[in-house]
């Protein structure tokens, strides 16, 4: 609740916060369109939930839209060391894993995410 205090604190009047992050189905490793498997990002989903929670006490939501959203990876070795050390919440799945190390680059990463207008509640 502390970091949302602080965002509310450093817009102006009348100032809007935009959020984005992912949503359910679970995110997705993809090479030209075939999938490799979904990650395992139950944990994360439930940290979003929880965030948002908060949100309703501060921000008003105004609009929001959701849309596909595609991170492409040269290096299958980099995507799951990045998954690895900066997601929290989220693992690959073993399986899910050894497709990635095998496959011919470049990997892609589908995510459905949603984009969100809030205003301060006044």
């Amino acid at each position: 609740m502390h970091a949302l205090r602080k965002i509310q604190q450093a817009l102006v009047p009348g100032g809007i916060l935009l959020d984005m992050h992912p949503i359910p189905p679970s995110t997705r490793a993809e090479v030209r369109g075939e999938s490799l498997g979904d990650f395992d990002d139950a944990e994360f989903m439930e940290l979003v939930a929880s965030a948002e929670a908060k949100f309703v006490d501060i921000f008003m939501p105004e609009a929001e839209a959701q849309f596909d959203y595609l991170e492409r990876y040269d290096d299958p070795t980099e995507l799951i060391e990045l998954v690895k050390t900066d997601w929290d919440g989220c693992d690959i799945p073993p399986d899910v894993e050894a497709r990635i190390r095998r496959a011919d680059p470049p990997v892609d990463l589908w995510e459905r995410v949603v984009l969100r207008r809030f205003r301060v509640v006044s």
